[in-house]
């Protein structure tokens, strides 16, 4: 299992919520949670079987901005 760690644009709980009702449907993500209160709204997922740059245009084709969050 890998965990990635993403910089998106979800900052508020109506962002999240939208966010989760597609997350939810990803059976390769087993947990996932997202800061939205974090000015870069960090998203950690855990997955298997998907790569970081195949959940990145996921989130992307959802409308959300997404890429590595690089420390």
């Amino acid at each position: 299992m890998e965990l990635f760690i993403l910089k998106t644009n979800v900052l508020s709980l109506a962002m999240k919520d939208e966010l989760a009702a597609q997350l939810n449907k990803i059976p390769q993500i087993k947990k996932w949670s997202v800061d939205y209160q974090d000015c870069d709204g960090v998203l950690r997922a855990s997955a298997e079987g998907i790569c970081m740059n195949e959940l990145i245009c996921l989130v992307k084709q959802w409308g959300f901005m997404c890429e590595e969050l690089n420390d």
